[in-house]
């Protein structure tokens, strides 16, 4: 199973539309989420795209069927990082979910590293989230207060990181040191970093592509159906103001960036060595 991370405005829609491609024209047993965005209906949905929808509580009452009696929901639900626990987690997911499905809400802590696949794309934090909120206006989105103060403030560390919190307080979780540098652990996790500006003009972008079975290796760009959407809204806050409230997401990136260099050498070796 795949699961990808997917950061609002960072290619998302893109790499959606490769695997539902694949879905659609192989002999495979490939399945993917059959919503719009490859959400799995009900508990991965945007936080946004739904003024009732809150994280936390919701998830593990889905996996095990909300049966009180459920011995493994309660080993869960008290300790979420035990063997026992955790394994029970993820045979619960992996049964719940297609082969490949997008999560545009906070990520599961612990991740299930030995039964998926874990990817992620991401883009400037400061380009990402003056883009978010364009599209929350474009779409005249209902949102509170609260989650348009999620949406500027380091989201992609809260993604990474908020999974570790309690259930029912990951809404109030502002990001701090301590949740970046869980943000940072977590990435080194993933089986695949993409960064949707700089390496999409490189072949290490079809490289990986290609590794997560999304990619002919062609070098074929397919075109996204709602690029520069918004582009006319005009936002609240300067630039500037925008950055010095994503200071964690660009340290962040920054860290990515450094990781995704290093894998695209490792990927480039690859390449070269099966062409031999």
């Amino acid at each position: 199973n795949h699961l990808k991370l997917h950061i609002p405005k960072s290619g998302g829609t893109s790499i959606c539309s490769l695997a539902k491609q694949k879905s659609d024209t192989t002999n495979t047993n490939f399945t993917v989420a059959t919503t719009n965005g490859c959400w799995e209906s009900n508990h991965f949905l945007p936080l946004w795209s739904n003024p009732r929808f809150v994280p936390g509580g919701d998830r593990s009452e889905w996996l095990f069927d909300g049966t009180s009696s459920n011995n493994e929901a309660a080993a869960f639900q008290e300790d979420g990082t035990s063997t026992s626990s955790s394994y029970a987690w993820c045979n619960k997911m992996d049964q719940k979910l297609p082969m490949f499905v997008m999560n545009e809400n906070y990520l599961d802590h612990p991740l299930c590293t030995q039964r998926r696949i874990y990817s992620i794309v991401l883009r400037d934090p400061v380009d990402r989230v003056m883009s978010h909120e364009r599209h929350l206006l474009e779409f005249e989105r209902k949102h509170t207060m609260e989650r348009v103060e999620l949406v500027r403030n380091n989201y992609i560390v809260w993604a990474l990181s908020s999974g570790t919190t309690p259930h029912g307080e990951r809404l109030s979780v502002h990001p701090q040191r301590k949740q970046l540098e869980i943000a940072m652990e977590t990435l080194l996790q993933f089986d695949y970093i993409l960064d949707v500006v700089t390496t999409s003009s490189t072949s290490c972008y079809d490289d990986v592509l290609y590794l997560m079975g999304l990619g002919s290796g062609d070098g074929e760009r397919r075109p996204h159906e709602m690029k520069g959407w918004g582009k006319h809204q005009k936002l609240a806050l300067s630039r500037k103001e925008y950055e010095e409230l994503n200071l964690l997401d660009v340290e962040l990136y920054e860290y990515a960036q450094h990781v995704m260099r290093v894998d695209c050498e490792f990927f480039s070796l690859v390449r070269d060595r099966m062409n031999e």
